[in-house]
């Protein structure tokens, strides 16, 4: 074995699950973020963590909110979820940008794009500083899932967005 860095150790890891953080932006629209730093936490009461850079604007948002929809995209939204980590949502309505089309999710002010494989409607729980990024502690108040869509999962590292069979 040789010592590796954290970006070549992800490419052992691969394919990691392909997430989209949907929060509210300040004039209501949503902000997506593809973030592969999210994992469960605990089932009773059910928890989902996710971590974001220190100055992300989606971190920024969902702490200042309180609310946040964790979403699995599916394999149409490959190449709009690889544009979307490209930019700033802060600067950049990613949804107009990239065409997505979205949906309202019930109970919930956040819209998520409509192919989605998992939505998980979350509440803010506690932030915690780890390292350069920010450990987002959810409750998951609501699951909401299509079983006969493919999600997408990060390959090689993040350098290839693709579902699962074809990676």
């Amino acid at each position: 074995m040789k010592e590796l860095n954290i970006m070549e150790a992800t490419v052992l890891t691969s394919p990691n699950p392909l997430t989209l953080i949907c929060s509210k932006k300040e004039d209501g629209s949503t902000n997506l973020a593809p973030i592969c730093f999210v994992s469960y936490l605990s089932f009773n009461p059910p928890m989902v963590g996710f971590a974001t850079g220190k100055q992300s604007h989606t971190g920024k948002r969902v702490r200042e909110t309180g609310k946040v929809i964790v979403t699995v995209p599916c394999e149409s939204l490959a190449g709009a979820v690889m544009a979307c980590g490209a930019s700033t949502g802060a600067e950049t309505d990613k949804v107009a940008a990239n065409n997505i089309e979205m949906m309202a999710v019930e109970g919930s002010d956040i819209q998520i794009p409509a192919d989605t494989r998992l939505a998980m409607v979350a509440t803010l729980q506690q932030s915690v500083e780890v390292g350069d990024h920010i450990l987002h502690i959810c409750q998951v108040d609501k699951f909401l899932g299509n079983e006969d869509k493919k999600g997408l999962y990060a390959w090689n590292g993040f350098g290839k967005v693709a579902p699962a069979a074809e990676g």
